[in-house]
């Protein structure tokens, strides 16, 4: 077997501000802009209601004064690609605007695990399913800020445009997590997932600390996220307003696609999730690690799996209107090590970045 080629991810170092302002270059300034625009402009309708501009009204404030450094990358990334913070802003509250007004989503995917004793130890692994415009905005980043303790580092997969950890991550100490999309009924004033993700890498260096952080804010609910640490902790959590739901419960594995469970937080009105092969890719998700399966190479051919014999794959073809998958990520806790295809698992070559 070859050793797989090492990938040199885009270095951002400074003070949030500073950092967020670095993503930009003149090649790639315009199809960012592009990108951000047709979304603002699709939900254009959504964004002029009354109870829309209300509501982002209050986020804003919320988050100029409890998200300060992540709502300040935010502003930096605005400012080097010459967009209004504010639309920016509207932009990554898009999922949440929609649901509140009842509109239909993007139909965002992804699959997200947590595995306690892989070979190579604990790990965290995504594919992300989104729209087919950031697969060439999508970037990996490694964040360095003189704030933060002990020299820590973030190395992350996300887009060109929006700020911080927007999919998936590891820090220096082990921590990683990942997200997915999941529409909800219960939405309000409180930390946006995009912001939580970040604030929880550059902080924390165990999911113990991260669920006790998270556990103590207000959230705006939406979404999931799983975690793992170098020391083989594994947990997920379903954000909702009023309610979240943390299972901690130190099991070998654990698994999150685009939809709560019943004995979760609410749910979207039909109960759907975000994409219509949610329950399918879960099943897959489960069955594979319930079985014991713990080879990272393996599971990343799992990644790489299409729809067969009544059984869903991961890997996604913007199949009946969802989006496709961009890329897929595994985490790998104690090497600190980030396994990436920028592309569909299925036809794209594995890359390996270290954090260091």
């Amino acid at each position: 077997m070859t050793e797989m080629e090492r990938g040199t991810p885009l270095v951002l170092n400074g003070s949030p501000f500073e950092r967020g302002r670095a993503q930009v270059a003149t090649k790639t300034a315009e199809p960012v802009v592009d990108a951000i625009n047709l979304r603002l402009a699709e939900k254009e309708a959504v964004l002029k209601l009354p109870a829309t501009r209300d509501y982002l009204s209050r986020q804003w404030d919320f988050a100029a004064a409890q998200s300060v450094e992540e709502l300040a990358e935010m502003t930096g990334v605005a400012d080097g690609f010459g967009i209004d913070p504010r639309e920016l802003f509207a932009f990554l509250h898009l999922g949440i605007a929609a649901d509140l007004a009842r509109s239909e989503g993007a139909a965002d995917g992804c699959s997200a695990w947590a595995l306690r004793d892989s070979e190579e130890g604990p790990a965290v692994g995504k594919n992300r399913d989104f729209r087919g415009e950031h697969a060439g905005l999508q970037r990996v980043f490694l964040h360095a800020d003189p704030s933060w303790p002990g020299g820590r580092k973030v190395l992350c997969v996300g887009s060109l445009g929006s700020p911080g950890v927007y999919s998936s991550g590891i820090n220096s100490e082990g921590l990683a997590l990942a997200d997915t999309a999941i529409a909800t009924t219960d939405h309000g004033v409180g930390w946006l997932r995009y912001f939580l993700m970040t604030r929880l890498l550059s902080r924390h260096a165990t999911v113990a600390d991260a669920l006790d952080d998270l556990g103590g804010m207000v959230h705006a609910g939406g979404g999931s996220m799983v975690l793992a640490d170098a020391g083989g902790a594994v947990a997920a959590v379903d954000l909702g307003h009023s309610k979240v739901l943390c299972e901690a419960d130190n099991g070998a594995w654990i698994a999150r696609t685009n939809h709560f469970g019943p004995a979760s937080v609410a749910g979207a009105p039909d109960a759907a999730g975000s994409s219509s092969d949610s329950h399918g890719r879960l099943n897959t998700l489960q069955g594979v690690l319930k079985a014991g399966q713990n080879s990272l190479t393996a599971l990343r051919r799992v990644m790489a799996s299409h729809d067969h014999d009544g059984v869903s794959g991961l890997c996604r073809h913007a199949v009946g209107g969802d989006s496709r998958t961009l890329s897929g990520a595994v985490f790998a806790c104690r090497s600190r090590l980030l396994y990436f295809c920028s592309g569909n698992p299925c036809d794209t070559e594995w890359m390996r970045y270290s954090i260091e």
